[in-house]
């Protein structure tokens, strides 16, 4: 603490101070706190969660929100990464009645514009070639919208398009998406590039999509201790097991697959062509198909988890509220000793 006075003599005002430390002491942390400093980290600690503690005291409060930038990769190729990224995409807009942007990094065989059922001649692939000249209004021409809620930047899926991204050039463009939408929805392929990497760790979640076999929990176990390495125990990943019972004498068991890895599984997903098949060929989400459904209602509890937020009530329509109103025990009857 002496040191601490010692440094506040010296250092002009507003300066920001942040402590690392290797005491885990709440009184410490108070006493700190009271004399100025803006945080106290505990050792270890990974680089990004120094990064997000000097953001986070150099935050302007009064600087407009960020989208919840929310990836979505799948550890093996197949496994339906794709799918759930669309259809997570399509529960954040509706569920919480919000701006949803899906951006389908897939350059040369992404899925989104056939997903969603639209055409663009322009899309991701467009926005990155020249970072330097894409602003708000020229992002504006690039977003294919879906409905009220979800836009897409669509991936051109052509054998023909060169794929060149450069980190500065994602950094860029994600900078204007989440700007102008609540939730940024990031398809990524099973590649692991340098912007891969980079994405993954500014992302405040990553939903990790696996199969239950041997090599989709070897990487997904890579995947998981490499996040935590970069980002500490808040890694902020979530576990989806997919297709589950496609291969019910071999696929390993559940419980297996998260003692292995460390990680519960956020929701799993049971192998359902049909539900699936169907949708993907009318160009709909499952949602659309049936709302019911089993897997329908997991996607859905997946968008509340790494939305961070609660979902939007549902207001009842006035048809909607007489219809129940008729319904209730009683109605219509009239009270003892009283003609009808």
């Amino acid at each position: 603490m002496q040191q601490i006075d010692q440094l506040a003599e010296v250092c002009e005002a507003g300066t920001n101070v942040l402590v690392i430390g290797a005491a885990n002491d709440v009184g410490l942390y108070r006493e700190l706190v009271r004399r100025g400093v803006g945080d106290y980290l505990i050792k270890p600690i990974a680089p990004r969660q120094l990064l997000d503690a000097a953001c986070n005291i150099l935050v302007d409060p009064n600087a407009p929100p960020m989208a919840r930038l929310i990836c979505v990769i799948g550890s093996r190729g197949g496994c339906g990464a794709s799918t759930i990224a669309h259809n997570l995409a399509w529960h954040l807009g509706h569920d919480f009645e919000d701006e949803v942007v899906l951006i389908d990094m897939d350059i040369t065989f992404g899925t989104a514009g056939l997903a969603f059922n639209v055409e663009t001649p322009q899309g991701v692939h467009t926005a990155l070639a020249d970072p330097d000249r894409l602003d708000a209004q020229l992002l504006e021409r690039f977003l294919a919208r879906y409905d009220d809620y979800v836009q897409l930047l669509v991936a051109p899926a052509s054998l023909e398009a060169e794929e060149k991204i450069y980190t500065g050039a994602l950094e860029r463009l994600l900078d204007l998406v989440r700007r102008r939408a609540a939730f940024v929805v990031m398809d990524l392929p099973h590649r692991w590039a340098p912007w891969t990497q980079q994405v993954l760790l500014d992302a405040d979640e990553v939903v990790l999509v696996s199969t239950l076999d041997l090599a989709g929990l070897r990487d997904t176990k890579n995947l998981i201790d490499r996040l935590k390495a970069k980002k500490g125990d808040t890694a902020g990943a979530r576990l989806v097991l997919n297709h589950v019972g496609a291969f019910k004498k071999t696929e390993l068991g559940a419980k297996e697959f998260e003692t292995t890895t460390g990680l519960k599984a956020a929701v799993t997903i049971a192998h359902d062509p049909a539900l699936f098949g169907t949708a993907a060929n009318n160009g709909q989400m499952g949602v659309e198909v049936n709302a019911k459904h089993r897997a329908v209602e997991a996607l859905k509890q997946l968008a509340i988890t790494v939305s961070g937020r609660q979902p939007v009530a549902k207001k009842q329509s006035f048809l909607a509220k007489l219809l129940q109103f008729t319904l209730e025990p009683g109605f219509g009857r009239a009270p003892k000793g009283k003609a009808s």
